[in-house]
């Protein structure tokens, strides 16, 4: 039975393509300033509601894993779910300061936080950086296979 699949060099590619960007090192303190701002947050949540807790602790877990995968090899991949988890992270902040979250009201209206304006501040620049990274440079990216040596550049 044929069955449609995705090519596993596209695959690879994304994964293993290399960016080298520079942004990265700015993006990686974003995560970081995202994971402390929640850390103060998460005790009052979990005797409040503890699915917000859940929410920021699993935010500072991808965080620090983030921080990780781009030190290691900052690759389509790690740009990608950057991008991802400070935009939804990003969203949420609004929601939760406009119409709400589920059982979480006590947050509508409260924009001066210092907690919350570092974790906005932060998730918007490493979503926005993260974005640029991705629009930008996605043509220039060499894959381990296909450095610029194996093109013929030296």
């Amino acid at each position: 039975m044929a069955g449609h699949s995705v090519s596993g060099t596209a695959v690879s590619a994304f994964w293993l393509r290399r960016y080298g960007s520079p942004l990265r090192w700015p993006v990686m303190i974003m995560l970081l300033v995202s994971a402390l701002a929640h850390i103060p947050v998460v005790a009052p949540e979990l005797r409040e509601t503890p699915y917000v807790a859940a929410l920021f602790l699993l935010l500072i877990l991808a965080d620090l894993v983030l921080i990780a995968a781009l030190f290691l090899r900052d690759s389509s991949a790690a740009w990608t779910l950057t991008a991802l988890t400070t935009g939804l992270a990003a969203l949420a902040y609004v929601l939760s300061r406009t119409v709400g979250l589920p059982a979480l009201y006590n947050y509508i209206g409260d924009w001066v936080s210092v907690p919350g304006l570092a974790s906005l501040a932060s998730e918007a620049i490493g979503c926005v950086l993260a974005v640029f990274v991705l629009v930008r440079h996605p043509a220039t990216a060499a894959t381990p296979a296909a450095g610029p040596r194996s093109a013929g550049i030296s």
